[in-house]
């Protein structure tokens, strides 16, 4: 078994084809149809199930490809700590937010200061929501990253088992949500609203993955209400403008009332309260390099109340 062996298998488990996977990586079908047939018949097993087209991963084949991420994940580590020991500077950190209010309120100044402090070191940057943020550390695609959990208990530094990946989850601070209304909204002369008294309203939410809208789903469940929501968007600017609009009500996090953009106004939500944990993630399979450890120092250092 060779470390191309893995690759070869794990891009037909996300292609579900081995045509695609071929032309992926560059190699003929048959050949790589061969190097899979050698893989297999070297552990004994069936690891994707045949047919007229790529079916899946047989039961084996899924436990197996979460083994050969891990191995492709320590190989990769092995070769940038040896090239650290070799004098080599490993200036990119690859980070990741799913906090777009804190972003648009403090992001680009951040990234500016910790260019100016560390000049060789550069920040590759995505946006995303949380579960797809983990999604792409847990695959090594992501050196660190700020996501946003429900509000729990437990140690600042909780470890939990994403794809029986390590991922790190260190805790940073706490924040409210509430819920935003129109300046001309029925309840924007109000503090606060408990959940049962919106089982009239439509809502505007973040898209699937977001972990803001798996928490209102969560305490709309509580308050046995339905949430009636005709409307999504991934961007934040998006669902603000629509909300001030009056075409429907959003939960947000308090910061995003903040802003400059349109009016809006927010409200204390109750039975139940909501709040979002801020917290830093990273997959503790991967080397840390010296750029990711001096990124992952600045944003506790300036993040943490």
């Amino acid at each position: 078994m060779e470390l191309r062996h893995l690759r070869y298998f794990l891009a037909i488990a996300k292609e579900r084809s081995f045509t695609a996977a071929a032309e992926r990586l560059g190699v003929a079908q048959p050949a790589l149809s061969q190097q899979i047939r050698a893989l297999e018949g070297e552990l004994g097993v069936t690891l994707i199930e045949r047919g007229a087209r790529t079916k899946g991963l047989t039961d084996a084949g899924i436990s197996f490809a979460v083994r050969a991420r891990r191995i492709l994940l320590e190989s990769e580590g092995a070769v940038e700590e040896m090239a650290a020991f070799a004098g080599a500077r490993l200036g990119r950190v690859r980070f990741g937010s799913a906090l777009q209010s804190l972003m648009q309120a403090r992001g680009a100044a951040l990234l500016a200061e910790f260019r100016r402090l560390h000049p060789g070191f550069r920040v590759a940057f995505r946006e995303a929501h949380t579960r797809p943020l983990l999604e792409l550390l847990a695959r090594g695609r992501l050196d660190l990253a700020l996501v946003h959990l429900g509000k729990g208990g437990g140690p600042p530094a909780l470890k939990i088992d994403f794809e029986r990946v390590p991922v790190e989850i260190e805790r940073l601070y706490e924040e409210p949500l509430v819920l935003a209304v129109g300046p001309r909204h029925r309840l924007a002369g109000r503090s606060e609203v408990r959940w049962r008294d919106l089982a009239q309203e439509e809502f505007v939410s973040f898209g699937v993955g977001s972990t803001i809208r798996e928490l209102a789903a969560r305490a709309a469940r509580q308050a046995h209400l339905e949430i009636r929501s005709p409307v999504s968007a991934a961007n934040l600017g998006t669902i603000r403008a629509f909300v001030s609009a009056g075409l429907g009500v959003a939960v947000l996090p308090q910061v995003a009332l903040t802003l400059p953009g349109p009016p809006l106004r927010g409200l204390r939500l109750t039975a139940p309260e909501l709040t979002r944990v801020v917290a830093l993630a990273r997959n503790t399979i991967r080397y840390q390099s010296p750029a990711a450890s001096a990124f992952t120092d600045f944003l506790r250092a300036r993040l943490r109340p």
